[in-house]
């Protein structure tokens, strides 16, 4: 699991990104001043990553945001 930080944050975002998951699909992710996490992979609409992938996510995720002061 590859996961990137925008250097230009979507509007109404904390912080956005994309991610690339073990089987392949890429997906934009966006935290929003809620703390709400949105996760939308392009043409593939309901797309549910594996729970291995999905903790992956959260421990790169959370160590991205640390390293840039979240």
């Amino acid at each position: 699991v590859s996961v990137t930080l925008d250097r230009v944050v979507q509007a109404g975002a904390l912080a956005s990104g994309t991610v690339t998951f073990s089987d392949g699909v890429n997906a934009k992710w966006m935290l929003d001043q809620m703390g709400r996490l949105a996760l939308t992979a392009a043409g593939k609409p309901g797309y549910r990553p594996n729970q291995e992938d999905i903790r992956s996510f959260q421990i790169e995720l959370q160590r991205k945001l640390g390293a840039h002061g979240y």
